[in-house]
């Protein structure tokens, strides 16, 4: 699906390989990032919005809260790798009935930026499908970690069908201090990367943040230069919300100290 659309398709393309040269990702191997859902978002001004986010249960897609307020339908694609590749035999497309956004989200501070997406029909889990891992207590301290963020970033239709495969980054927990200036006041259940080259598209707002196979974060908000994506980046903590996924899906959290 067109993360963009122009009708200068050698512009365009010339565009995404610097794009993605610059966020410093890797192309992944096919199908290694299973619980990978694409979200195709339509809101109210009949906009269209390309966004990303993790099953975690066969009825449930966990994404930033940014991604689906003002919605007015929902497609969820799994099984994808390349994502203009319309036919790939892995994919599965459900529909979104109804999603709930955290009651404290505020949409100015970026706090508590994290929603859940119920599907209507349960979604087929196989090699190609399945559900991440959530934590099972609450971190005492991530800074310094190494962690995994996935997507498919900037790609457009037309253009070399390598430059939309999934792709991942690793980068490294740094501390508040991090998320400054653009975010001068992040909280507890909020986190940045130290400055590097992997940065996430808009696109992939949404996105798992993985440390040892397990989703810690949600790529949230990010900054931009000049127009373009930038340090610093934010990603909600997703140990901070146990109860309000317990609360809001089936997926039940049996908390360990």
């Amino acid at each position: 699906m067109a993360r963009f659309v122009t009708v200068l398709t050698l512009v365009c393309c010339a565009w995404a390989v610097k794009a993605l040269s610059r966020n410093g990702t890797v192309i992944a191997e096919p199908h290694s990032i299973p619980y990978q859902a694409d979200l195709i978002i339509e809101v109210i001004d009949d906009d269209t919005r390309y966004r990303t986010g993790s099953l975690i249960s066969p009825n449930y897609v966990l994404t930033a809260a940014n991604c689906v307020v003002g919605s007015s339908n929902i497609t969820v694609v799994m099984g994808v790798y390349n994502a203009e590749d319309k036919e790939e035999p892995t994919r599965r497309t459900y529909v979104g009935d109804t999603y709930v956004v955290h009651p404290s989200y505020n949409q100015s501070t970026g706090y508590h930026d994290i929603a859940v997406i119920h599907l209507k029909d349960s979604a087929e889990v196989n090699e190609f499908v399945q559900p991440v891992i959530l934590p099972r207590h609450r971190y005492k301290d991530l800074i310094g970690q190494q962690a995994q963020v996935s997507g498919w970033g900037n790609v457009s239709a037309g253009c070399d069908l390598e430059l939309s495969k999934m792709r991942y980054a690793n980068i490294t927990i740094g501390s508040p201090s991090d998320c400054l200036p653009q975010f001068p006041h992040p909280d507890s259940a909020q986190m940045c990367p130290v400055p590097s080259d992997a940065l996430f598209h808009v696109t992939d707002f949404g996105a798992p943040l993985v440390l040892n196979d397990v989703q810690i974060g949600i790529a949230a908000a990010t900054s931009f230069t000049n127009g373009i994506e930038s340090n610093p980046q934010i990603y909600t903590r997703v140990d901070h919300y146990l109860s309000w996924i317990n609360n809001n899906t089936d997926v039940k959290i049996k908390e360990t100290c």
